[in-house]
This record gives C-alpha cells, sequence and structure tokens, in this order.
C-alpha cells in the first residue's frame, strides 16, 4: 500500500474501530442498567447528538446543552464516540448528585489534550486521589474564607493602581483589568508585584494561558479527546499534523514549553528571593519556610507546592478578569444603573477618598452589581472549571448513572432559570434586592461550583471583583465609544470559545466622574 493511501486509511480504520467498540460498551450499559429494573437518563440520539455538537456555536455551548435539558429533562444523557456525559441543570439534581453524593462526583475525566498541552498537572484536571488532596491543603493554607483577609491590602492597593492605569491610558481597559487581577493573585502566591506593563512574568503566564483555553474548548473536551483517547492506540503521533481533527496537536509543544516556565519561574522567584532575603509574605513563601518535617507531614513537597501554585494562577487570571470585563460592559450598556449605583457611594463615601472592604456592608446596591454580573455572565458557564466524572455507579430518580460519566453542570442555565430570575437576560441589580433596598440571600455562590470540586479561590475571586467594582464606580463614568460621526458604538456581550469564557473586545471608554 502507498504512502498516501496508507496515510487516509489508517484514520478512518481507527474512526470505524472507535465507532463499533462505543455501540458495544453502550449496549452493555443500557445491559446493566436492566438489570438493575432502571434505564439510562433520556437524551438525544447518538448521531443526533455529534450531529448537534458539530453545528453548534462553539463559543455558547451551553445554549445546546439547555435545548437539550428543556427537550428531555433536567438529567440529559448523551452518548459520544468513547465518551459518556450527563448534563445537569435542575439545582435539585445539582445540590443532590454535586454535594449530598459528592464522594461518587467528584472524579475527572480522562482528558489527554490536556496532557497533551502540558497542563494535566492542574488542580482542576486531577483525579479525586491523594495528589488532588495536596492541592487543596495548599490553597486552604491561605485562601480560606479567615485567610484571604490578610491579602486585602495587595487587592486595595491593586485597584488603585487599576484606576491610575485607567486614568492614564483609558483606550487599554483590558490590558489594565488583566494585569490588576494577576497583581492581586501573583501578590498572595508568590509576593511577586507586577510591572504596569510588559511584565516579562506575566507574558508568560498569558501566552500559557491562551493556548490552554484554546485547547479546553467543550468540542474539543467532548469530541477531540474521545477520539484522540482511542487513536493514540494506534500512532496518532505519527499522522501528519495537517490531517482534520489534528490541528491541536500543532500547538503542543509550545504548550508545554509555557506551561513548564509558568509552573517554575515564579516558584524559582520565590526561592531566590528567600536566598537574598527580599522575599514578601505569600502562600509559596509561608510555605517554603516552614520547618521540613512540618511541611513534609502537614503539608507538601516542592513539586505538589510548584502545580498548586501554578493552578491557582492560570485558574484565576481568566475567569475574574472576563468577570470584570463584563462588568464594564454592563456599565456601558446600563447608564442608569451605573447611575444608581454612583450615587449611593456618594452618600456613603463622600468624594474625599477611595472604597474599602469596610464599606461593603454599607453599599447594597454595589454588591448587587457585584452579584447580577457574575449571574448575567458566568466566565466558567459549563462549571468551575471542568466537567465532573462519576468514580462509581449510581442511581437517581429511577435511573441508572454509570461510572465513569462525564457530568456537566450549566451554571448558565442556573444562572439564567426564568422561574427564579424574572427576565433573566436582562441586567438588573434590583432582583437582588427586598423591597427594603436590603440584600436578599441569593448570594451566587452556586457560580463557584459545587460539592468537593467548589472553586477554592472563591474568597479572593470575589474580593477583588468588589474591590474593582468599587474603586471603579467611584472614579469613573463608563459609556461607549464614538465614531468619527460623534455617534455611540454598540456593544454587546460576545464570547470566545473554551471552558473559560472571555468576553470579545468591546469599544468602552472611561471618562472621569
Amino acid at each position: 500500500m502507498d504512502a498516501v493511501r496508507l496515510v487516509w486509511v489508517l484514520p478512518v480504520a481507527a474512526i470505524s474501530i472507535i465507532v463499533i467498540k462505543n455501540y458495544t460498551t453502550t449496549d452493555s450499559l443500557k445491559g446493566k442498567g436492566k438489570r438493575h429494573g432502571l434505564t439510562l437518563p433520556p437524551g438525544p440520539s447518538r448521531w443526533q447528538a455529534i450531529k448537534d455538537l458539530l453545528t453548534m456555536d462553539d463559543s455558547q455551548p451551553w445554549l445546546l446543552f439547555s435545548q437539550w435539558t428543556k427537550r428531555y429533562g433536567g438529567l440529559t444523557y448523551a452518548d459520544f464516540p468513547g465518551q459518556r456525559v450527563l448534563f445537569l441543570d435542575s439545582e435539585n439534581a445539582i445540590r443532590e448528585l454535586m454535594e449530598n453524593r459528592s464522594s461518587k462526583y467528584s472524579g475527572r475525566p480522562e482528558a489527554p489534550t490536556m496532557s497533551l498541552y502540558g497542563w494535566g498537572f492542574t488542580t482542576s484536571n486531577l483525579p479525586y486521589n491523594d495528589k488532588w488532596r495536596q492541592h487543596r491543603r495548599f490553597y486552604q493554607h491561605g485562601l480560606h474564607s479567615e485567610g484571604v483577609l490578610k491579602w486585602r491590602p495587595f487587592q486595595l492597593q491593586s485597584a488603585h493602581t487599576l484606576s491610575l492605569n485607567l486614568l492614564n491610558n483609558p483606550e487599554h481597559i483590558i490590558e489594565h483589568i488583566v494585569t490588576f487581577t494577576a497583581s492581586t493573585i501573583m501578590a498572595a502566591l508568590y509576593g511577586y508585584t507586577t510591572l504596569p506593563n510588559d511584565d516579562p512574568l506575566l507574558d508568560i503566564v498569558l501566552r500559557a494561558i491562551s493556548i490552554f483555553v484554546e485547547s479546553t474548548s467543550t468540542l474539543n473536551i467532548l469530541i477531540f479527546s474521545a477520539f484522540f483517547r482511542r487513536l493514540k492506540i494506534y500512532g496518532v503521533e505519527h499522522f501528519p499534523a495537517w490531517l482534520p481533527g489534528l490541528k491541536f496537536y500543532r500547538n503542543a509543544a509550545t504548550s508545554r514549553e509555557l506551561a513548564r516556565e509558568m509552573m517554575d519561574t515564579p516558584f524559582e522567584f520565590v526561592k531566590q528571593s528567600i536566598t537574598n532575603g527580599s522575599a514578601q509574605p505569600s502562600m509559596v513563601y509561608e510555605i517554603l519556610t516552614k520547618p521540613l518535617e512540618d511541611r513534609e507531614s502537614k503539608l507538601l513537597d516542592e513539586q505538589i507546592i510548584k502545580e498548586a501554585a501554578a493552578s491557582g494562577l492560570s485558574a484565576g487570571i481568566e475567569t475574574t478578569s472576563s468577570s470584570i470585563i463584563a462588568f464594564f460592559l454592563a456599565m456601558a450598556m446600563h447608564p442608569g444603573v451605573q447611575e444608581r449605583a454612583q450615587t449611593e457611594i456618594d452618600a456613603v463615601i463622600g468624594k474625599g477618598r477611595l472604597p474599602n472592604f469596610d464599606d461593603r456592608p454599607a453599599l447594597p446596591y454595589v454588591e448587587a452589581v457585584f452579584r447580577e454580573t457574575v449571574r448575567w455572565f458566568q466566565a466558567s458557564p459549563m462549571g468551575k472549571c471542568a466537567p465532573h466524572a462519576t468514580t462509581d455507579d449510581d442511581t437517581y430518580n429511577g435511573f441508572f448513572i454509570p461510572k465513569k460519566t462525564t457530568v456537566f453542570v450549566n451554571i448558565w442555565a442556573l444562572a439564567h432559570d426564568e422561574s427564579k430570575y424574572r427576565d433573566p437576560h436582562t441586567f438588573d441589580p434590583s432582583r437582588f434586592l427586598t423591597p427594603e433596598e436590603n440584600l436578599n440571600d441569593d448570594n451566587m455562590q452556586y457560580v463557584f461550583g459545587f460539592g468537593r470540586r467548589v472553586c477554592p479561590g472563591r474568597y479572593l475571586a470575589e474580593a477583588s471583583m468588589w474591590i474593582a467594582i468599587a474603586t471603579i464606580l467611584s472614579v469613573f463614568k463608563i459609556g461607549k465609544a464614538k465614531n468619527e460621526h460623534g455617534e455611540d458604538i454598540e456593544v454587546a456581550l460576545k464570547f470566545t470559545p473554551g471552558q473559560v469564557m472571555c468576553v470579545t473586545p468591546m469599544h468602552l471608554y472611561g471618562s472621569i466622574k
């Protein structure tokens, strides 16, 4: 057989084997469920699911999954080649399975593309095992609800720097927001102070994250990961990179190098700072300077510290930045909301100083703006920040849920549930206020995930978002940019594909109140 024919015959043969094996596996699962007197949850046929997935808007996959759950119910089961998937958007089912039965639903599906891209070390991609528990112990050291209070001075200073950067260079809103978010996280993790512009370490991190976001699109997870897992057996690494479906293979080497730099460089910065006596307080510093015997018995070795810290850095920058950018967009689209929030700040704080964290209880409408921002826009609409996986067979409401099922929690559907939120597509902070203008009990914590996989950095993230929102509202009036005719340039909420959702760049300007 000539080489050209071999190039095409091998992939086709491998895909055929995958499909045949998948049919056999699915039939086996159905039989297993029937032996328990149960069936799999309802859902689209195998081929309909694949067709829908390949034709959906890959920047908003949650819309397709919401359509499925409306058609088939709050538990929707879909069968892809080599991968069985459960979609949840019923709050009762989510809390029962993700929280009350978290021991069975805290796993992670196999993600070969993550390892290929060099991101298999991250906390969000680890299976539910001892290494994952060590990562969580690292976060618990400095990111629990009381522990994050010591990072507030860094967050406050970074918010002031953000305002100065916006004042001096308002056309680079996106870059300033990313620098703000990164500076707070890098200060807490490494005691590192980012430069206002062109920070070399931040550049490494952002380039690594950019490729990571590309590799974690929902389509990649559900289709390419499943095929890659099987195809690797047949030597996919020897196939030409230009073959259909193998585009992701091309960037893998660069991604692995950047991920390694992102992990090693800030960690070595802390070690060098300890050596020369210039180290600032940080989570990595505090753990590394503990007595070795104490660290080994109660905490972690250096590799675990390095991996966990890099995981927190990569996860926090993209999600928090996207949420703050969405806030800017919301204020440009809803000037009445902005004006009401600024009136509250002026009444409570006055014009002689900027807000601080002590002001938060006295600013209920600003708090409502923060809550509505994370409801209206979810940086990780399909869960923080990756799908779950079942670690054992389970049953729920008369349905059989097999072991090793990938489970997507549709956070977007929860945040746009019409039975809970009136006119959910409208940005309306007043939905979080009582008739007496006090905050209601809906604190939007579900956007940070459920059960044992809840986001460990949630307290740091929400504090950074709140102080950024309050500070910006106290200083700037956010509006739409003008075209050459002096007319407003319209803006809208749009997304880029990936497990972490990013708002696409939009035209905004900041002007002093």
